[in-house]
């Protein structure tokens, strides 16, 4: 202990003595250790602990699939859910949910709260109880007996005050008294974060065995011993025979069985993975750095080391002595990284809106814990001796009788040669930067991809707000129809207002979508198993005008487009261009056979999603008087300005039809869109810093070694230049070896870049992974920064006195 003691303060006055090199290598691991930390910081709570259920490692996610893989994790008809129930064995409880929201309206107050149905032994699968009171029985998953409701903790402080008796009363859900028998802790996010209130699922006898409407999502506890394999076979054989038994509603569907994690993590997965891989680069590339900074340092300490080897000290311990300093500099570094990386939390908790974190598992243990400060501890301590060994090696490789002679002479003549090590590393740090440069500029290209693509609507100006309608209040079409529709002109004719509608699914929104089935009239049925499917959207007459999406051929809805005239629809470009080359307006579409056809009326643009998936989804829209829903969405496009000084006179506008009624989600258009671009734009702005500390770093060491370089040589330069050489020749000699790092650093990034920057194809928008653009414009970025951090050294080389150089050493 004694001697590590000693280690640890001469090492700390060595550095202490140096502070310009320090400060250098203490940012560089600062940079590397901050980034991973932040990193890891989302990794560990979205990948590695996204649900702190105590089942939650054996919790799996039951989902129906195509058999011809169109899709693979679609929602559950309750009939198939019921089957699954009854006859797969490996479960010990397999439970249905359907997120919900509710209006909650005791108060002055009206409250829109995101919830969902449950089946009672949801519970059970994931291992949770009530805070307060009691989770459902299963007696009260029959109908009738279903009027009871869980709330979360905070839902309980916020609404009723903590209030200690609130087990046992009643609430006003929706119209509808439900009597309130449990609380849930704070922590108990499901489905989804933004859950706070849950009622039981209870189907009657018709319900249970529908196979036509694919609504529940289904989570089941594996029993102890069984595996998953085990239940993909029996949820595959169940639903093997369910097609015998209904070809009709079956047929080309199968089951799809995953983990609660694997689901969890699906949408965060790629992108973290990205990004692990950029801070892995980055730290590589500090540690390179500093190696790079040791090696060069320790040429000139080759005097020092080799008077101590010569008092008897063991190549060990001068080894153990330049590793103690390594690991000084990277604990030094880590802490000054752990300081970056609260910052880099902040920002990138803070980067997205909670309307898109709040489906994102995990999200809220997004933060520096226990389990992260161990984790920069060991990344700082692994660092330290990373870059240090090598240095530490190479330095106490020392010949005494050279090292001791004429103070340690080192023989300048053999220029890089002598100096492989600091060139491997420095055609590393090129590479390295190259790759990261590569990631962040196909980034940046998909994001501008992403800003300039034709959305299909205009949305700046266009305020929105949802409300749902209570069912009890509602309960025929024509009310609800009428409702929308006296909303829509009112909103309208508001001062400052260019026109209003309502629409069931915003454009972009996260909040969902509906989708059907269809059919052409007058042409052969499709196979069952690859019937083509569209989107679903309901609007009242105006709302193409309202979100500034033009009419292609035909015509809008009009208010003689109601319940009594024949029913009508526009579809849009995609599906018109797919079915209907010769024209759609005129031709109709089947979608329910009790309905009978739809005639096309009109076709409109494609519209984006909010993944901003390259290939359009195929679309219709139904005037809402022939199908009236209870969720809508009010749009209202403003003459001018900002459209969301709109929102008071469109609140008091819903509040003079329905005080009771809540209202949510009050934003503009834009804030939609630029919700859709929010995970694109952090990844982007947080992929081209590293990139850009890459690029700093890998242009330190370039200047670095072209510096010891022009110093070791200084001799023979005076001798070249007392021979007649003119300083642009010693300005090529030295640019010449310098660009020819970068160069070799340059090709093997490059190479490196086609591979890597493959599995980055999934997230990109219009671009290639391969984009020749791109990497034509960050080799030429990175080669002119090369180019620079040798000229400055290659310059001063021209200046260096011959006989001051003649002299040198």
């Amino acid at each position: 202990m004694l001697s590590l003691w000693q280690d640890l303060r001469f090492a700390a006055r060595v550095l202490v003595k140096n502070p310009g090199f320090t400060a250098v290598a203490v940012l560089a691991v600062a940079l590397g250790v901050g980034a991973n930390t932040t990193i890891f910081s989302a990794v560990n709570a979205l990948l590695l602990r996204p649900f702190s259920f105590p089942n939650t490692d054996r919790v799996l996610m039951v989902w129906e699939k195509s058999l011809d893989a169109t899709f693979l994790r679609g929602s559950v008809a309750p009939g198939n859910y019921w089957d699954w129930r009854a006859e797969a064995r490996s479960f010990e409880h397999l439970a249905a949910y359907q997120p919900q929201f509710f209006n909650l309206t005791d108060g002055d107050q009206p409250e829109r709260l995101a919830g969902a149905r449950v089946t009672p032994n949801l519970f059970a699968v994931l291992g949770v109880s009530a805070e307060r009171g009691r989770a459902f029985a299963e007696e009260e998953a029959e109908p009738g007996r279903e009027q009871v409701a869980l709330v979360k903790r905070s839902v309980w402080q916020r609404r009723f005050g903590s209030d200690p008796g609130l087990v046992g009363k009643s609430v006003r859900l929706d119209g509808r008294q439900f009597t309130v028998v449990g609380i849930m802790p704070d922590d108990f996010d499901f489905p989804w974060s933004s859950t706070e209130l849950w009622v039981p699922l209870a189907p009657d006898a018709k319900e249970r065995a529908n196979r036509d409407s694919h609504y529940l999502q289904v989570a089941g506890l594996l029993r102890p011993g069984a595996t998953i394999e085990q239940a993909r076979a029996e949820v595959a054989a169940v639903a093997e025979r369910s097609r015998g038994l209904h070809p009709d509603s079956n047929a080309g569907r199968t089951a799809y069985v995953e983990t609660l994690t694997d689901n969890g993590t699906r949408g965060s997965r790629m992108h973290l993975k990205v990004m692990l891989g950029a801070v892995v680069f980055v730290l590589l590339l500090a540690c390179a750095n500093v190696a790079n900074l040791l090696l060069v340092r320790a040429s000139s300490r080759q005097r020092e080391l080799a008077v101590r080897a010569a008092l008897g000290a063991s190549r060990w311990r001068l080894v153990r002595q330049l590793l103690t300093e390594s690991l000084l500099l990277a604990l030094a570094g880590g802490a000054l990284g752990l300081l970056f990386s609260v910052w880099g939390v902040d920002y990138l908790s803070h980067g997205l809106p909670p309307t898109f974190t709040q489906y994102i598992p995990g999200w809220k243990n997004f933060r520096i814990d226990s389990t992260v400060l161990a984790f920069t501890l060991a990344a700082s301590l692994v660092t330290g001796v990373v870059f240090g060994i090598l240095p530490a090696l190479q330095a106490t490789r020392t010949n005494l009788n050279e090292s001791l002679k004429e103070g340690g002479k080192s023989g300048v003549s053999g220029g890089l040669r002598r100096n492989r090590a600091r060139s491997l590393l420095v055609v590393s740090e090129v590479a390295l930067s190259l790759v990261l440069l590569a990631g962040a500029g196909l980034m940046v290209r998909s994001f501008v991809s992403m800003l300039t693509a034709d959305l299909g609507i205009r949305p700046d100006g266009v305020l929105t707000m949802q409300m749902s309608l209570p069912r009890p209040a509602y309960p025929e079409k024509s009310q609800r129809a009428d409702f929308y529709e006296r909303l829509a002109a009112r909103a309208g004719e508001l001062p400052g207002a260019a026109g209003a509608a309502a629409v069931n699914f915003l454009p972009m929104d996260r909040g969902g979508t509906s989708s059907s089935y269809f059919e052409i009239e007058g042409r052969p049925p499709f196979e069952k198993a690859s019937r083509p499917y569209a989107e679903w959207r309901v609007v009242t007459p105006g709302y193409f005008e309202a979100v500034g999406m033009p009419v292609l051929e035909g015509r809008g809805f009009n208010a003689g487009d109601d319940e009594r005239a024949p029913f009508v629809c526009l579809v849009n470009r995609s599906l018109a261009r797919r079915f209907f080359p010769e024209g759609a307006v005129g031709r109709r579409l089947v979608v329910n056979e009790e309905e009978g056809p739809w005639e096309i009326v009109g076709v409109v643009p494609d519209t984006k999603d909010e993944d901003f998936e390259e290939e359009p989804e195929l679309g219709f829209y139904r005037p809402l008087r022939q199908d009236p829903w209870w969720s809508m969405a009010l749009v209202v496009r403003a003459e001018r300005g900002d459209p969301a000084q709109l929102a008071p006179a469109a609140r008091e506008a819903v509040r003079a039809l329905d005080r009771e009624l809540p209202i949510y989600n009050v934003r503009t258009l834009r804030d939609i869109v630029d919700e859709a671009l929010s995970a694109q734009r952090v990844m982007v702005f947080t992929l081209a810093f590293f990139a850009l500390g890459a690029l700093v770093l890998a242009a330190v060491g370039l200047y670095a070694v072209m510096s010891y370089t022009v110093a070791q040589r200084t001799h023979e330069i005076g001798i070249r230049l007392a021979l007649g050489a003119e300083g642009r020749d010693v300005l090529r000699l030295v640019l010449w070896q310098g660009v020819g790092l970068a160069v070799a650093g340059l090709g093997v990034g490059l190479g490196l870049s086609l591979v890597v920057t493959r599995v980055m194809a999934s997230i990109l928008h219009e671009v290639s992974p391969t984009d020749p653009l791109v990497f034509a414009g960050v080799a030429f970025v990175l080669g002119l920064t090369a180019l620079v951090a040798c000229y400055v050294p290659a310059r001063r080389a021209t200046r260096v006195d011959p006989m001051e150089a003649l002299r040198y050493e």
